[in-house]
């Protein structure tokens, strides 16, 4: 394996030699007898001006600066060179051990080139020597003079440049924004402001209000609607107007509370099967009942990702059975999933989430929104949620506060509906305007690839746990009778965290070990490396997919392919290829031939490409 310098670094060295060019420059323009330059040139005045003599350096000096700038180009890139050496290693850059290879390069590099320099030097005479010194160290501060004015008018250039170019975008000091997202945090604004003006709105449709004539809070209740100050009989009656209030405002979650009154828990007959079984099981009822035939690493990859992330898209073809793996997992476990068609039109949270409407003066209630509060009346079902095509708009503006939200832990998944004024009686779940996530629930996002949608970024995959659909799978026999199971949310979570927590299921060291040499090669080639976010979902799902029927390396192998290659469409450098080619090589010298099935198919594809 290589270690290759990043973009980063050979900008550096490129920098470096700019100054080294600089400074041989200066060299040619300080040297009283060189025909080439004039005498009294710019250079020279400059020189004066800071009081240094002019020098007739001969052959000696020039050999002198020359291994001189060599041995600052030689320094410069072996340093960098030991630094990535430092990084592909998982050492500490400034370790003991590398902070010692530093500086033996610093003098093997300094004595190399100084040595040189000095033996030019014959006949040793102090005179000589001195002057070819002074020649030096004055071509050296000249030149970095020089290097500084002219690095700053390429850099003014290059600014001019490129604030010419986004003229119409407005400025960021850290980091560069989109306009696209720059419109979007606009519309986040406008929408804020709209949500305080509804809250007034809301107030004033009860006959109350938050302000006074002059603007300012008024503490207490409003007019004629206050709960707090009445007694008796008229208590009884406001209390029964706020109820109609809210009954107007939120008729689906109210229908929702009146429902779930009544509600009674099932009776989860199968809270004895093991993930092992439920894999096996759930294909076979896939083929027996509804004939759709999946492998059988498809399905293990999908019920550990429901335990390694609660975000999970299935990527692919058309007709390749995404949309059909959502909707029969949740009746399988006797459960009825939820499905919603993403529109092109999505922009904003209200698209899921719905908003409050002035007109009608009521809160419009999505489909959406209705699930995720009914689901939190029943936190021992199986919530699944599915956005179908969920890439036909941009999964960042209708779903960002979901993509934040549960970074979280489970307690803080938490959404502002909406704000609600003083002493309005809100449905059962929804205290304070704010409605939580129920820890039950996973979204399943179904995605095509062709040209009216668009591409998943990196901050949603990275998020996510992805699945691709490429192929057809062969249709085979089921003999056996398979029937539907009846599962409970607790004993399937049970099932993850006993799959999580067992030592044998764990990648031992040596596995880890091996893994971080494909990992060390794809940062070191390509610059993509493993986040915290992607290593945590690999110490869960690995565990979790053995405890499933599979193998270790196939998990890591599923990690990889779709954490780590699939970054890598869309990119054409010239190292892509070669880079490409070395890696599989390097994967069968690591795991062998037949391992890393999907990783090699990833890699195949993407050559083609190239």
């Amino acid at each position: 394996m290589k270690t290759h310098f990043t973009r980063k670094n050979y900008i550096f060295i490129a920098i470096s030699y700019f100054y080294i060019l600089m400074a041989l420059f200066a060299g040619l323009a300080l040297d009283a007898s060189n025909p080439i330059m004039k005498s009294n040139n710019p250079i020279q005045k400059i020189a004066n001006a800071f009081g240094f003599p002019l020098i007739n350096p001969g052959f000696a000096g020039y050999v002198l600066l020359a291994c001189i700038l060599i041995y600052l180009l030689l320094f410069i890139s072996s340093i960098i060179y030991e630094v990535r050496l430092a990084k592909y290693y998982e050492d500490r850059v400034f370790s003991k051990k590398w902070v010692i290879t530093y500086t033996l390069t610093f003098f093997i590099s300094f004595g190399l080139c100084f040595g040189i320099g000095m033996v030019a030097q014959y006949p040793y005479k102090s005179e000589y020597m001195i002057n070819s010194l002074l020649y030096m160290l004055e071509s050296l501060f000249i030149g970095l003079l020089i290097f500084i004015f002219l690095g700053s008018i390429i850099f003014s250039i290059c600014l001019i440049f490129v604030n010419f170019k986004h003229i119409d975008e407005p400025f960021r000091f850290f980091g560069s924004r989109t306009k696209e997202l720059e419109d979007k945090e606009k519309e986040q604004e406008e929408k804020e402001l709209k949500d305080l003006d509804d809250q007034g709105n809301l107030a004033a449709s009860f006959g109350e209000s938050n302000v006074d004539s002059n603007g300012n809070p008024i503490n207490g209740v409003g007019t004629g609607t206050g709960v707090g100050n009445a007694s008796g009989v008229g208590a009884n009656s406001n209390f029964d107007e706020l109820n109609k209030e809210k009954e107007k405002i939120f008729p689906g979650l109210c229908s929702i509370d009146l429902i779930n009154e009544s509600y009674r828990e099932k009776d989860y007959a199968d809270d004895n099967i093991t993930l092992d079984e439920l894999c096996n099981r759930f294909r076979l009822y896939l083929a027996k009942v509804e004939k759709l035939y999946f492998d059988i690493n498809t399905i293990r990859a999908f019920i550990s990702g429901l335990a390694s992330s609660r975000l999970i898209i299935l990527e692919g073809l058309s007709g390749t059975g995404k949309s059909s793996l959502a909707r029969y997992f949740s009746e399988f476990i006797s459960q009825e999933s939820f499905f919603e068609a993403v529109q092109a039109t999505w922009r904003d949270r209200t698209n899921l989430l719905g908003y409050y409407n002035d007109f009608s003066k009521t809160y419009n209630e999505t489909e959406f929104l209705k699930r995720l509060y009914d689901a939190t009346f029943k936190p021992n079902e199986v919530n699944i949620m599915v956005l179908d095509e969920v890439n036909i708009s941009r999964v960042e503006y209708y779903f960002a506060d979901f993509l934040s939200i549960m970074e979280y832990p489970s307690d803080k998944w938490a959404l502002k509906i909406m704000n609600l004024p003083y002493d309005f009686i809100a449905p059962n779940h929804l205290e304070d305007g704010i409605l939580h996530i129920p820890t039950n629930t996973w979204f399943i996002g179904t995605a095509n690839k062709d040209d009216s949608t668009y591409t998943i970024t990196d901050k949603v995959y990275d998020r996510a746990i992805t699945i691709s659909f490429d192929d057809r799978n062969e249709p085979f026999e089921v003999k056996e009778d398979v029937n539907k199971i009846v599962i409970s949310f607790n004993h399937l979570m049970d099932l993850f965290n006993e799959a999580i927590n067992k030592e044998e299921n764990k990648l031992t060291k040596e596995e880890l070990e091996k893994f971080n040499i494909i990992t060390n090669y794809v940062y070191e080639t390509f610059d993509l490396t493993f986040g915290n976010r992607i290593m945590h979902q690999i110490e869960i799902l690995v565990p979790t997919y053995y405890e499933c029927g599979g193998s270790k390396l196939d998990a890591l192998d599923f990690m990889f392919s779709r954490k780590v290659i699939s970054k890598l469409e869309g990119r054409f450098e010239d190292y892509i290829k070669s880079g490409l080619i070395n890696l599989k090589k390097l994967i069968i010298k690591t795991y062998g031939d037949n391992e890393f099935k999907l990783t090699n198919h990833a890699i195949d594809k993407l050559l083609k490409k190239l």
